[in-house]
This record gives C-alpha cells, sequence and structure tokens, in this order.
C-alpha cells in the first residue's frame, strides 16, 4: 500500500506543477481512502494510466479509471487547474462515470437513454426501457400509462402520478405539488432554491451569478460559467461563446443559433426579447435586471443606483439605496432586511461592481499598471504622474473602456514596452498620427515632459516622415527652407503674438506647395535656377486656385540664396465679404443660442459670440476661464485687449462653461489643475477644441461661420470706431480700418477728438 500512495504522488506531481507532496497526499486520501476495499488496485490503475497518458489531468478525456476522475474533482475544488472529464454523451461532470463505452464513460441518465429493446406491451422496436415488470422491459410512454406507478394524492384525492412523497409517507401529484420556496440571501425573493448551505439558501438566478462553479473557456480562455461542457468535437464553452444548438427560429423562420423558447417553440437571438414589466424606479416597460426591496428595476436604473451609492437615512453610512423607507427616502438593504452586500472585497468601496474582479476602481487600478508595466515588471517613476491621473477620475467605468478600447492607450502601452525613457525625441521618431499627438499632450498635461509651442514643434517629425518618399535633392533643399526660414520667422512671431494662433496648418501647405513647384520641375526638365517667369506663370494657371500662389514665400528664400531668379508671384487682392447675415436673422439665431434650452451649451456660447462680437472661431476655442471677470452684476470677457460687457443670458452661458464639473468633460487623462481651464475643452488633454470641430459643430446648428461672423463685425463696424473695434476684439488696425471703410463710414472726426482729450 505505501508503495503504491507514493507511487501515485510521484505520477500525480509530475502531472499538476502546482501541487506539493503533502496536497498530493490529502487529495488521494479523499479521492481514495485508505480503509476502503482495493484501495491499492485504485492507486495502481491511476498510476497505469497516468504513466501512459501524462496529460490525464488537463485533457477532460473520460476513457479512464473512475479514481482519476474522483481525484479531478478534488483538486478542482481545491482550486487546482485539471479538467473534468465529462459524459461522453451528455458532457455532464459528475463524480459517478461508471459505464464505460468505447467513446468514452457515461453518466446513469445516458446509459438508461442508450439501452434500447422490445417493449413487451406496445412492442415498439429500439424503444428506451424504463423499467421492468413481470410481463417484461415497458417503454417510457407504457410506463407513463402504468396502473402501478397511480397513487391517491394526499390533496385533492385524485389517481395521478406522484411528483413527491411527504413526511407522512402520502404522496402529492403534479398539479397540487409545489417546490419548497425559501428567501434567498442574496437577493431577497422568497423562490425555489437552487441550493441551500450553512449561510443560507440561494434562488436559481442568484446562484448562477454568485455561487456557480466557474471553469476555463476553451475559446475565450477566460474564467467563466460554462454552458457547454467539453466534448471530443469541441471544448468547454461559455455563455459567452456558446451559440446554443441551430434551429429553425419559429419567428424570422431562418436557421440560427436557438436563444430561447417561447411556448415551446425556439426563437434566435435576433427575435428574442425579455419580458417587459414595469421598472419600480423610472416607471417605464423594461426589461428587469433585479428584483430589490424597492421593487423590479431595469437595466439603467440597476447601473446607476449601483454606480451611485449615497448616505442612508437609517445607518448614515453609504450605500447603494435599494429600497424605500415609508417616507419614500431612499435606504440601504440592510436597512430594508436583505443581506445584499455591494461592497467591494478587495478595497471595501461601496457600489460600482465590477465582477469578481473587485469593484471598477479595483479594476482600473490593475488595467492602468499592467498598461504602464514596463519590461521589468514595474511601473517607472517617470509614469507615476501617468498613472495618478488615470486613477483619479469619478468615471472608472470610462477610464477602463479607454484603456481597453482606445488606439491611444494601446499605442502608450507599446511605447513603455520598449522600456525607453519618455522623450519628445522618441515620441518624434515614431510615425505622425493623432495617437502620437494625443500621448505626447498627455505626458505634458501630466508633468511627465515639458511643455513646448506642440503646433510648431511637430513640424519638423512630420516632414521627415513625408520627405522619405521624395527624392532626395528635394529634401535637401525643402530641409532648411522649413527650420531656417518658417519655423525661425513662426517662432519668433509666436513669442510676440498677444493672442494663441494656429500656424502649423499653414506651414505644411507652404511645404507641400513648394514640393509640387519642384515636382513639376522636373517632370518639365527645368531646373530650379532656369525657372523663368512664363514657365512659373504657366505652373500657376494650370489649376484655378489661390493656393499655389503660397510658393511665393520659397521663391523668395530661394531667391535670397541664390538659387533662383527674382521671380513675382502675383498678389491676390483682398476681397470685400462676399456674403453677410441680414440683422433680422443674425438677431434670430442670436436669440435662439441664448433662449433655446435644447442646444448643446457649448455651441449656444459659440454661436452667440460669434454672432454678437464676430470673433473667429481660432479665438473662441482658445478662450480660457480666467478670460471671464466680475465686477458686481456685470460679467466681462477679455477676448482682446479691453474686457467686453456681456449681455446676462450670455453671460451665464460662459460661466457654465467655467465652472463645468471635471467628470463632464470628454477628457480621459484629468489636465494639470495648474494648466488653463478650456472654456471649450477638446479631446486631447490639455487642447481646447479643434477649430475646424467647433465650425462643424456649428454648422449643424445651421449657424454658418463665415457669413454670421461677417455679418456681426459690419455691425459693429457701422457703430464702433476702427481703434475701438480692434481694442475690443483684438484684431490688427488695419482690418479693423478696413471693415470700418466697408460700411461706408468716416471716424476722422472721432479719432482727431480722441487725440485731443488724451492729449
Amino acid at each position: 500500500m505505501d508503495a503504491a500512495v507514493n507511487s501515485a504522488i510521484t505520477h500525480l506531481l509530475a502531472a499538476v506543477p502546482t501541487l506539493d507532496v503533502n496536497q498530493a497526499s490529502s487529495a488521494l486520501d479523499v479521492a481514495v481512502p485508505i480503509n476502503v476495499r482495493g484501495a491499492a488496485r485504485f492507486l495502481e490503475e491511476l498510476v497505469a494510466h497516468l504513466s501512459t497518458h501524462p496529460d490525464a489531468m488537463g485533457s477532460g478525456d473520460s476513457r479512464c479509471p473512475p479514481v482519476l476522475i474522483r481525484l479531478t474533482h478534488v483538486l478542482h475544488d481545491n482550486g487546482h487547474e485539471v479538467i473534468r472529464p465529462g459524459c461522453a454523451h451528455c458532457g455532464k461532470t459528475v463524480t459517478e462515470l461508471r459505464q464505460l463505452r468505447p467513446e468514452g464513460r457515461i453518466c446513469g441518465s445516458c446509459d438508461s437513454r442508450s439501452r434500447l429493446a422490445v417493449c413487451s406491451r406496445c412492442g415498439q422496436q429500439n424503444a428506451r426501457i424504463a423499467a421492468r415488470r413481470l410481463d417484461g422491459k415497458i417503454c417510457y410512454r407504457c410506463y407513463n400509462r402504468d396502473p402501478e406507478r397511480f397513487k391517491e394524492c394526499s390533496q385533492c384525492g385524485r389517481l395521478d402520478r406522484p411528483v413527491a412523497r411527504l413526511d407522512d409517507e402520502t404522496v402529492v401529484c403534479q398539479r397540487c405539488w409545489k417546490r419548497p420556496e425559501r428567501p434567498c440571501i442574496a437577493c431577497g425573493r422568497v423562490k425555489p432554491s437552487a441550493v441551500v448551505d450553512d449561510d443560507g439558501a440561494y434562488c436559481h438566478p442568484c446562484y448562477s451569478k454568485f455561487r456557480r462553479p466557474r471553469r476555463t473557456c476553451g475559446r475565450c480562455g477566460k474564467l467563466r460559467h460554462i454552458a457547454r461542457n467539453a466534448t471530443e468535437d469541441q471544448p468547454d464553452l461559455c455563455h459567452g461563446c456558446y451559440r446554443g444548438p441551430e434551429m429553425t427560429c419559429s419567428i424570422c423562420d431562418r436557421f440560427r443559433a436557438c436563444k430561447g423558447y417561447t411556448k415551446g417553440k425556439p426563437i434566435c437571438q435576433a427575435c428574442y426579447r425579455r419580458p417587459a414589466h414595469t421598472c419600480s424606479r423610472c416607471g417605464r416597460q423594461r426589461g428587469i435586471n433585479a428584483h430589490w426591496p424597492m421593487g423590479p428595476v431595469c437595466d439603467r436604473c440597476y447601473d446607476m443606483v449601483l454606480r451611485s451609492p449615497a448616505e442612508c437615512s437609517r445607518c448614515r453610512t453609504f450605500q447603494p439605496l435599494i429600497a424605500r423607507d415609508e417616507d419614500g427616502t431612499g435606504i440601504c438593504g440592510p436597512c430594508a432586511g436583505v443581506v445584499l452586500d455591494y461592497r467591494c472585497r478587495h478595497c471595501g468601496r461601496t457600489g460600482n461592481p465590477y465582477g469578481h474582479d473587485g469593484c471598477a476602481y479595483c479594476v482600473l487600478a490593475n488595467k492602468a499598471r499592467h498598461l504602464l508595466t514596463g519590461s521589468d515588471g514595474e511601473v517607472s517613476d517617470q509614469l507615476l504622474p501617468v498613472l495618478d491621473a488615470l486613477l483619479q477620475t469619478a468615471s472608472p467605468y470610462k477610464q477602463i473602456h479607454w484603456i481597453e478600447k482606445s488606439p491611444n492607450a494601446r499605442l502608450l502601452g507599446q511605447i513603455v514596452a520598449e522600456g525607453r525613457p519618455v522623450s519628445h525625441d522618441l515620441l518624434d521618431e515614431i510615425p505622425p498620427s493623432r495617437n502620437v499627438h494625443y500621448i505626447r499632450q498627455m505626458m505634458v498635461q501630466t508633468g511627465v515632459l515639458v511643455e513646448r509651442h506642440e503646433d510648431l514643434e511637430r513640424l519638423p517629425a512630420w516632414l521627415d516622415h513625408h520627405l522619405l518618399a521624395i527624392p532626395t535633392d528635394h529634401a535637401n533643399l525643402i530641409r532648411p527652407y522649413l527650420h531656417w526660414f518658417l519655423l525661425r520667422r513662426a517662432r519668433r512671431r509666436a513669442v510676440n503674438r498677444s493672442f494663441p494662433a494656429s500656424a502649423g496648418r499653414e506651414l505644411r501647405r507652404r511645404i507641400l506647395v513648394a514640393l509640387e513647384l519642384l515636382d513639376w520641375l522636373d517632370g518639365n526638365r527645368i531646373t530650379l535656377d532656369q525657372l523663368q517667369q512664363d514657365d512659373l506663370d504657366r505652373w500657376l494657371s494650370e489649376q484655378n486656385t489661390q493656393r499655389r500662389h503660397l510658393v511665393r514665400y520659397f521663391l523668395k528664400w530661394t531667391h535670397q540664396r541664390g538659387l533662383s531668379r527674382k521671380l513675382v508671384v502675383p498678389t491676390i487682392p483682398r476681397q470685400q465679404p462676399a456674403k453677410l447675415l441680414d440683422d433680422d436673422e443674425r438677431w434670430r439665431l442670436l436669440q435662439r443660442c441664448l433662449t433655446d434650452t435644447a442646444l448643446p451649451v457649448d455651441v449656444r456660447a459659440a454661436g452667440a459670440l460669434t454672432l454678437l462680437f464676430g470673433l473667429p472661431t481660432e479665438r473662441i476655442r482658445h478662450l480660457t476661464a480666467d478670460q471671464l471677470s466680475c465686477q458686481g452684476r456685470h460679467t466681462y470677457l477679455t477676448a482682446g485687449r479691453r474686457p467686453a460687457l456681456l449681455p446676462p443670458r450670455l453671460a451665464t452661458l460662459l460661466q457654465d462653461l467655467a465652472t463645468k464639473p471635471e467628470p463632464q468633460r470628454r477628457l480621459s487623462v484629468h489636465a494639470d489643475r495648474r494648466a488653463a481651464q478650456w472654456l471649450f475643452p477638446g479631446l486631447v488633454p490639455g487642447q481646447p477644441i479643434a477649430n475646424h470641430a467647433l465650425t462643424t459643430r456649428l454648422s449643424r446648428h445651421d449657424i454658418n461661420v463665415r457669413i454670421a461672423r461677417n455679418g456681426a463685425l459690419a455691425a459693429l463696424a457701422a457703430d464702433l470706431p476702427a481703434a475701438v473695434l480692434a481694442d475690443l476684439l483684438g484684431m490688427h488696425i488695419n482690418t479693423a480700418v478696413r471693415w470700418v471703410k466697408y460700411v461706408g463710414r468716416d471716424w476722422a472726426d472721432y479719432i482727431a477728438a480722441r487725440a485731443i482729450e488724451h492729449g
């Protein structure tokens, strides 16, 4: 016996590496008690099978000795990674698989169904045998009609097939018997119990949710409830991977996977609808997710209550309020007499459940650390501010979704996995894209990288990747043109500019136009120093567009360095505004922006600023909360050099944008508190909304920015002198003068009087 035990332990340790000697010995004591007759023979069968099948503990093959089946159940209950063999016919995992067939061991139910014979009463051939009588074997149909089965019901007195036997040895028929019901300790409802243990009773839905064992799905690899046990042809399948048997749907008549049955007829997933009930919280007719003490609640209300725990009016603890007091105030489950624990097992927070891994905050912390873990298995000190920014959120569900689904998070994980310190140079090596820009701004806002003029400083990286498919002589000419001419001037202007501006797009256009000219010269076999004025005029006239006139900057630079002749690019004359929004339509749209609460707040505010002051969208999107000031009952906006008095309704809209809570913003990473608080934040951390995005949002609500701005500036220029208009809106004095001349007003007398007054 000792030799058999030692040999079994040795083979078991080799088959299950997570076991130690004590655990293996304890498992064998449970599966094969020593005092059982023939214990040594059982152990020898186990050793012989493990010798010929080393993978028997993980294959799930039921063609094995019964002792191995019992042993896998013991190890599985102790948390070890083994696969319990199932019935070769139905896949059910039970310890008793006594009947051995060529395809494997089968359970008692499948064994009885597989025993076919001739019924001695009805004469049916190959019938499933249900019982044996004095006249021979009988099938199930004859068994159900057998007079010996009919007993007198103790409640209704009728002769019928008994369903249950009571304690007094009397029987109850199907119509009178009711399954015993007990209060479920999870949901509080009184229902038939699926399991009753020392803690109490669990109904079938709660047992499936909280107590039902989980196994690793053979398709998705996740630890979940198994919907279909493994067979020879397919592995264990969870409910997410199992699609059900394929049948003809009784509603759409399509041959598809069966989701369920209605009135005994199969229906597919597309036709299946949960029964609708009245939600006790919102009062809508919807599918019910849970039955709480307050009543049935739908999916939306279920999530809202659990994600917003509040103070219970009785016990003064913060819990999900799933019940109501007599006065209608919300109370928690324990105060309502229902033991429903929505507290996280890891951190102790109440509410915000997120599966068996803990609450949403714990899941977010695990996923964020996994995302930022480098090749050494640790989160570097440089990325700790990013980790803190990801965890500081009031909406962990959005953060989890961002980590799992966002391509920005995927790129961040790839950068971290390289193990190199994050820097601007490292990000410049990656091909320019929106994702790289997002990651860079995330690092800037969390303090990992220093802030720079991103609109200009990412131009060199863009050019390097753009020039990969460009001839070498062109690339060698364009690089100094960008670095020593365009960027040098743009950086100098950015330092002296009073108001922010996006110059990167314009510089890209100048570079692309210069490359078009060089490509055209190569196609016509003309060198840059041989370019004549008529050649340039011919190239400019090929396209009916003003875009190619931007080549003047490139030709000016090449002439200064002796690379080309002095060539003239015709200057595009300044055009008068083509369309103006008339005053009646402008005031109608302005009234709509100020009063229509159906419009988004940012659209109302941006539209009102455009229609009232004629501010460009580039200036509007860069407005911050610091530009709003209150003096008494009045609110001022400093959009130019001097503050402008705001109408009360517009002031209220801008104050709402300035005081909007952070969780309502669309940022996945919270910006540094020291950063500017944009009135119109964008999707990129620390950046305002994009210019084209703001223009598109206004256009969707029937506000044409160009026409509306022309109408507003024309109205202002008709009432204000150029100097005041320039100070109020922050525009150049020459632009203000042109607008005043356009509307036909002469403010020379006003300027002279103002000079005398300040003289």
